[in-house]
């Protein structure tokens, strides 16, 4: 099965979050796009296990970032 390509329009704000998470997680913009895409219509098994993975890995130092904020706040709460 061969892939077609589409084109999008983005906000600026949105495109600067898109840009800051692909620098975080190393992920191309296509496989953000290709994974947000498939999360929201409920296709993620249409996803290469690759990509799928390498998703995962990217809401793991997403969570990961979460936490460590998390604590410091706590901390300098006390």
């Amino acid at each position: 099965m061969s892939n077609i390509s589409i084109g999008i329009r983005i906000s600026t704000n949105l495109h600067k979050r898109l840009e800051v998470y692909i620098a975080e997680t190393h992920l191309t913009k296509t496989e953000v796009i290709l994974n947000a895409l498939a999360q929201y219509l409920d296709v993620s098994e249409e996803i290469p296990l690759s990509q799928r993975v390498a998703a995962l890995e990217a809401q793991m130092l997403e969570l990961k970032s979460l936490i460590k904020n998390t604590s410091s706040t706590n901390i300098s709460a006390i």
